[in-house]
């Protein structure tokens, strides 16, 4: 079996076997010479080696050393227009100056031996600059991928992060004391680690609840810690005297080095105690044949609007008009690698997102259409050398980032010159003639429309899940069954290969022709996903109306501050196609991905726009409703105010002359006169007349509220049981 070795491929020793007791990165493959270029990533970079290519292989094959993946520094995982101009301009100038020995007319010339010395040397004398230098920058790019970033300035590492301060002179921090806009001679003590320790302790009676505000808790601290010797003349021995004010630490030092030794959560935590905190304070987390070396040469890109209308997968009376297809083609086997069905573009947008599909395992993409294949069936999840697209995608600062991030070439084609990509011009031309979508309900037939015949438009059926399945099923058609013949060179038909654009692409990688171009994910993550502005709220990152959690224990801390402090505002990179992951920045710039939370299973297996326009048909109610709503409305305001306004027309009538002091003083009497006639009502089918006559009459099986009849009875009795207990108050 032979293992494909590949430029940027880094090993490391499993076993401590030389040379790579340091993990190396391949420079160079020479394949005429059986020779491998390799550089030892350490921080002080020595001169690259070289290693047979035949051996190497032996390594790899017999697990002496492993492929691995290296971090990509923090200074590089940035985007264009996050760079400040000085980083630019450094970046610039760098790489003219390695620019003319790294892409020189002869493909490796400088790894070639005894070459990289005397090419440095007659570059450095040409350019006035001193060997030592190009040195520098030749190593520092080949470490870190060849790419124009590596060039940036590394600011990350500089200055004190984390390391105390230190004072010469008596200096000490901020601004001069001030008293009347004088400023003063005292100067604030400079703290010891004695004397921050303390300060801890004394933060620690803040934290725990113990007094009410900081300032108590300073006060704290300097009567326990800070207290002068007892034996001070002219004072009594027990009088509690402080030390000067400048040995005592200040208030603003206090808090300071107090949220420097417990973070806010923490104090919050401890500020509110457990039942309080996991009550209200805890986070609520729940919801793309001339000059190409091989495949991954180079990848073409375009889009067309397709030939149907579409509707609404929520309801199939909305025609949502025709969808984009966006289609990326490998130049040399003529393998669609990559496709985007969308309502997005033409734009960099929807270019993107064809380019990350190129860029992605496609097993889990075709599982979202009910389409089970393996690796093998679609083998594509390369980055090219070279991007060839349209102006209206490529010409801008986003697609920029390719050629500076992922060191990817575009080549942006004049205007109204299709003939330029002619190859992915002619996928859309095979691809309409596989599904015959024109043909399809909805579709756009070719031929004039006659005057009379019925709008086609009206006969659309199938919605963007469905045509996009349908664009999968005739894509995976087209890669393993489209046979051309004349594609084959003379190699290629010497070992019988089949004139399909799978079997090409196998052979042109198996025989080592494939020139993929070998990234860190997250720098795929950085320059290609969308971002977006997301919050972080206590119930998870919130975007979209969606919310995202993580497996991270800490992310509790950031959903609690979010409740306690307010939300704040985050970026975020997302894959439209299949919202249910985001990504973001966490630790030296590296991504992070956040899921979709549990609770949030409706949104799962749509796509971002269509959860959008679900989330907006959802909230607004149809205009019928609101004026049902308006209508019951007014209809209960107004029983509401007749009730009212009976009883304010019976109370009038029956108003006795007492005072408000009376009115008030019987409350409770009234209120127990109240109960016992509600329970003769409930439990006695009798009606109680005038003059303590009982006749036997039915209950009304619904009585109104402020009916005639109830009410009346209901005042009979309350007249009978207020007179028989004014008599049993008073016998005479």
């Amino acid at each position: 079996m032979t293992f494909s070795i590949s430029v940027q491929d880094v090993f490391e020793s499993i076993h401590q076997v030389a040379p790579f007791e340091i993990p190396a990165r391949v420079l160079w493959i020479d394949k005429l010479h059986n020779e491998a270029t390799l550089i030892s990533i350490q921080s002080e970079p020595q001169r690259p080696w070289t290693i047979a290519l035949d051996e190497l292989q032996s390594l790899l094959q017999d697990q002496a050393i492993r492929r691995i993946s290296i971090k990509v520094p923090a200074f590089m995982l940035m985007l264009e227009e996050e760079l400040k101009p000085r980083s630019k301009e450094i970046r610039t100038t760098s790489w003219q100056r390695i620019r003319p020995l790294v892409e020189t007319r002869i493909p490796g010339e400088i790894f070639q031996p005894d070459a990289l010395g005397q090419l440095v040397a007659s570059h450095a004398a040409a350019i006035g600059v001193e060997r030592k230098t190009l040195y520098r920058l030749l190593y520092r790019y080949w470490l870190f991928g060849s790419i124009e970033n590596a060039l940036l300035p590394n600011y990350s590492d500089s200055g004190g992060t984390g390391k105390p301060k230190t004072f010469t002179n008596g200096k000490i921090n901020g601004r001069p004391p001030k008293f009347q806009g004088i400023v003063l001679d005292t100067k604030a003590k400079i703290l010891s680690d004695e004397d921050k320790a303390i300060i801890k302790i004394g933060y620690a009676l803040y934290k725990n609840n113990e007094v009410q505000c900081i300032t108590d808790a300073h006060v704290r601290t300097l009567n326990k810690f800070y207290r002068a010797e007892q034996s001070v003349p002219g004072y009594a021995r027990d009088e509690i005297i402080l030390k000067p004010a400048h040995e005592l630490p200040t208030l603003t030092q206090f808090r300071y080095w107090g949220k420097k030794a417990f973070d806010e959560i923490t104090v919050l935590r401890g500020r509110k105690g457990r039942r309080k905190w996991e009550k209200d304070h805890r986070a609520l987390v729940g919801r793309a044949n001339q000059g190409l070396f091989g495949p991954c040469h180079r990848f073409e890109i375009d889009a067309t609007i397709a030939d149907v209308y579409l509707v609404s997968r929520f309801n199939r009376n909305w025609i949502i008009g025709r969808p984009v297809v966006y289609v990326v083609v490998d130049t040399f086997s003529r393998m669609i690698v990559g496709l985007y069905v969308g309502l997005e573009g033409p734009s960099w947008n929807g270019a993107r997102a064809a380019l990350w599909n190129a860029f992605s395992d496609k097993v889990e993409y075709c599982r979202q259409f009910g389409i089970d294949i393996s690796s093998a069936d679609w083998p594509c999840h390369h980055l090219p050398q070279e991007i060839c697209g349209d102006r209206g995608e490529m010409l801008g600062a986003a697609a920029e980032n390719l050629v500076t991030g992922l060191g990817i070439d575009l080549a942006i084609l004049p205007p109204y010159r299709p003939d330029w990509k002619a190859i992915v011009e002619s996928r859309f031309r095979i691809l309409n003639r596989l599904t015959q979508i024109q043909w399809s309900p909805g579709g756009v037939a070719e031929r004039v429309k006659e005057r009379g015949e019925r709008d086609y438009r009206l006969d659309a059926t199938l919605d963007l899940h469905e045509f996009t399945k349908i664009m999968v099923a005739s894509t995976l058609h087209y890669n393993h069954h489209n046979r051309q013949p004349d594609w084959l060179n003379q190699d290629m038909i010497a070992q019988d290969i089949a004139p399909t654009p799978i079997s090409m692409w196998n052979w042109g990688i198996d025989h080592g022709f494939g020139t993929p171009n070998i990234q860190a994910p997250e720098l795929v993550y950085l320059h290609l996903l969308p971002k977006a502005k997301a919050s972080i709220q206590s119930g998870g990152i919130y975007f979209s109306g969606m919310y995202y959690t993580s497996t991270d224990d800490q992310d509790w801390k950031k959903f609690a501050r979010a409740r306690a402090k307010g939300r704040e505002s985050i970026d975020v990179w997302h894959d439209s196609t299949k919202p249910e992951h985001i990504w973001i920045r966490g630790e030296g710039n590296s991504f992070v991905q956040y899921n979709l939370r549990a609770s949030e299973n409706r949104y799962r297996g749509h796509r971002l726009e269509e959860i959008q326009d679900m989330l907006q048909i959802i909230k607004n109610p149809a205009p019928e409703t609101k004026y049902a709503e308006l209508t019951s409305k007014v209809k209960l305001d107004d029983q509401i105010q007749s009730v009212i306004d009976q009883a304010a027309k019976e109370k009038k009538q029956e108003r006795e002359n007492l005072s408000a002091a009376e009115q008030v003083a019987n409350i409770r009497a009234n209120r127990a006169i109240e109960k016992a006639a509600e329970r003769v009502i409930a439990q006695n089918p009798f009606v109680l007349q005038k003059n303590g006559v009982a006749l036997p009459a039915p209950m009304p099986a619904q009585p109104s509220i402020g009916s005639e009849s109830y009410g009346q009875r209901g005042r009979e009795i309350i007249d009978l049981l207020s007179r028989q207990r004014r008599k049993n108050k008073n016998p005479s």
